[in-house]
This record gives structure tokens, sequence and C-alpha cells, in this order.
């Protein structure tokens, strides 16, 4: 990760090398519970995580969206020379909001080049990406939200092979009142997220209690 983002995010505990992780893109997921995406819907010039796949403002309703999941990581990972590397494993991916059209779905390993089907794809909202394979769905951007897509294996997406997904954020509505809970429930948990309340002060290895993706 880098050195900006270890400022940034001092608690994300995959920093520390203790602990597998997967990831859907160049970093696995990391949730801040005092700090989630649906209080900064407001904020147009938000800086978005990189976990989270932001679609343009432009698209409406009748827009698409494509996803090409991999399964083989050569050349996406920058920070493979500081110890990543692949493991070969089929992921029964999940996507929140939406049901996709399944376009593409190959045990062969991604090179760039896709043969997709248009006509009467099949509609899923879980699919494996095989091992080494890839699948390519696609959604309408008809449904405005914070969505998540993430494998449907606990373990994995606990580890963060997952990410979000903030889809027409102009048009997300939320019931009035609805974010007051959700920012009483961020305060206590800064109140109480302190380095008083570590499991083991005196182990620095162990730096914080959320040692996972947050969802």
């Amino acid at each position: 990760m880098p050195q900006e983002d270890r400022e940034e995010y001092p608690n994300n505990t995959y920093l520390y090398g203790m602990f597998a992780r997967w990831t859907l893109g160049e970093r696995p997921l990391w949730l801040d519970f005092g700090s989630p995406s649906v209080g900064h819907l407001a904020n147009k010039t938000h800086n978005w995580r990189p976990e989270a796949v932001v679609v343009p403002e432009g698209c409406g309703a009748d827009s698409w969206v494509y996803f090409v999941i991999t399964g083989n990581t050569t050349g996406t990972l920058k920070d493979k020379a500081n110890g990543w590397r692949s493991i070969s494993a089929a992921h029964p991916i999940h996507l929140h909001g939406h049901d996709f059209a399944l376009l593409q779905q190959s045990a062969t390993p991604y090179e760039g080049r896709v043969n997709l089907t248009y006509r009467n794809p099949p509609r899923r909202d879980v699919v494996l990406m095989p091992k080494d394979g890839f699948v390519v769905i696609a959604f309408k951007a008809d449904n405005p939200g914070i969505w998540l897509l993430h494998c449907h294996i606990a373990f994995h997406a606990s580890s963060g092979l997952a990410l979000q997904i903030l889809e027409r954020q102009s048009d997300i509505e939320m019931p009035l009142g609805w974010l007051d809970e959700v920012d009483r429930g961020c305060a206590s948990w800064d109140e109480w997220f302190q380095p008083e309340n570590l499991w083991d002060q005196d182990d620095t290895s162990f730096k914080y209690f959320q040692d996972d993706s947050g969802i």
C-alpha cells in the first residue's frame, strides 16, 4: 500500500502482514466503521476510497455497467513486489442491488479478449468465477445506491475480496432522519475506538480490533 494511504488509514490491519488477504482490485476492501460511504453522499467532491467503483454521474437508468472479473493477476497488482502473490481458486461472486447478465464465463486466463453472449444471456446474482479464469457481467444502472460486489465465501469477503459500487450518487434518496442514527452509531464507534481499548497494548503487531474488511 502506498505510504500516503498508510498514513491516511493507519488502522487498516492488512498493512501489517499478519493476515491473509484477498482482493478484487489492487487493494483489499476495508471499511471504516466511523465513516461509512453513505455519510458522504452529499459531498460531490469526496475522494472515494480506491476500493470503490464510481459509476459516472452521466450514466442514466438505461446505461449498462460492465465488469470483467479475473482469477489471474498477471500485471495487475502494483504491490506484488511487496509480497503479493496469486493463489489459484474459484470464487462465487455475488452482487447486491441488481441481478446481472452473465455475458461470458471462461476457465481460461483473461488475456484482454472476450466473446460475449448478448442474445438471451443468463441472469444471475451469483456466478462462479472459475479457477484461473474470468467472468464478464453487466447490469443496468437503474437502481441508485451503494452496492457490494463480493465473494460469497465468508472468509474471502472478510479478507477483502469485495468492492463497493457507487451508482448514480445524485439520485440516491435517503429516508428523512435516517442518517441521524448512522451518525449516532459512528460517533459511538469513534468514542470507543481508542488505543486504551486494544486487546494487548504491549503487542504492536495487533494494533486494532478490526482485522477484517468490515463486511
